[in-house]
C-alpha cells in the first residue's frame, strides 16, 4: 500500500474524536471516515485542501492543517444549511486554520459526451486558489452524481496529490464514478479503495498532469440520471 496511506491507516487511532463532537446526522460522513481525512492531512503534511461537501470533516481536516504555515481550506457545498452547521462548527472550535466557505448551486456541463452535475464556480477559480495537496469528494449527495467533481478537482491539484471519495463502496453510483475515472485518466492516476473504513474510501493519486478522454460508453445512462437527479432537486431541494 501507498506510505502515506498506509500511514494514515495506522494513525487514525491517534485521532481524537468523542461521540459528542460527531452530529449524527444521516448526511454526516462516518467518524471512521473522519479520522481518516484527519491522519492523511497530518501524513501528507497538507498545507492546502479542497473540500466538496461542507461538515464534519472540514472542522477535522482544518484541526490538522493548522499547525502548518500558509494553510488554506476551501469548503464547498450546494445546502445553505450544512455549510452553515459546518462554518458554525469551525468558528466556535477555536481552530486557527484558514477556512473559507462557499456557497455554490448544482448545474448540467457536457463533459465530451456525459451529461454530468457539477458545481457552478467561476471558471478557473479552483486552479487559481490552488493548486492543492488534498481533495475530498462527500458530495453531491444521494442520486446527483459525484463524476463531475473529480474532473472539476484534477486540474486544481498538484501531481503527487490526492483526491478522496467518500461512499466509494456504493453500487453502482460511486463505483461506476471510478470506473469512468480510471478510464478517462489512465495510468495518470493510480485509484486505492479502502473498503473497511466507514462507508468506504477511494483515494486517488494523481501522477502526473494529463486531460481526460471522455468515453461514449455508458454517457447516454449518465446523462439521464444527471437529468433525473438535477429534477429531483428542483422539486425538493436541499434546505
Amino acid at each position: 500500500m501507498n506510505t502515506y496511506i498506509a500511514a494514515a491507516v495506522v494513525g487514525m487511532d491517534k485521532v481524537p474524536l468523542s461521540n459528542l463532537e460527531h452530529p449524527g446526522e444521516d448526511l454526516a460522513m462516518d467518524p471512521a471516515a473522519c479520522k481518516f481525512m484527519a491522519a492523511f492531512v497530518r501524513a501528507l503534511g497538507a498545507k492546502k485542501v479542497l473540500e466538496f461537501g461542507s461538515g464534519f470533516s472540514t472542522l477535522m481536516m482544518a484541526r490538522e492543517l493548522a499547525a502548518q504555515e500558509g494553510n488554506y481550506l476551501l469548503s464547498i457545498d450546494d445546502s445553505p444549511r450544512y455549510s452553515a452547521l459546518a462554518r458554525e462548527a469551525f468558528e466556535t472550535s477555536g481552530c486557527q486554520a484558514k477556512v473559507e466557505f462557499r456557497l455554490a448551486p448544482l448545474r448540467p456541463r457536457f463533459y465530451g459526451p456525459r451529461l454530468l452535475s457539477s458545481y457552478s464556480l467561476p471558471k478557473g477559480l479552483l486552479e487559481a486558489l490552488g493548486p492543492f495537496d488534498l481533495v475530498l469528494i462527500d458530495t453531491p449527495h444521494h442520486d446527483f452524481g459525484r463524476e463531475a467533481i473529480f474532473y472539476d478537482a484534477f486540474k486544481a491539484v498538484m501531481p503527487g496529490g490526492y483526491i478522496v471519495m467518500d461512499d466509494a463502496n456504493r453500487e453502482p453510483a460511486e463505483k461506476i464514478c471510478v470506473r469512468s475515472w480510471t478510464a478517462a485518466y489512465g495510468e495518470a492516476v493510480d485509484p486505492v479503495l479502502l473498503e473497511g473504513i466507514g462507508n468506504g474510501l477511494c483515494v486517488v493519486e494523481k501522477l502526473e498532469e494529463a486531460r481526460p478522454r471522455f468515453s461514449g460508453r455508458g454517457a447516454l445512462s449518465a446523462s439521464f440520471k444527471t437529468i433525473r437527479g438535477l429534477g429531483r432537486l428542483l422539486l425538493h431541494p436541499e434546505p
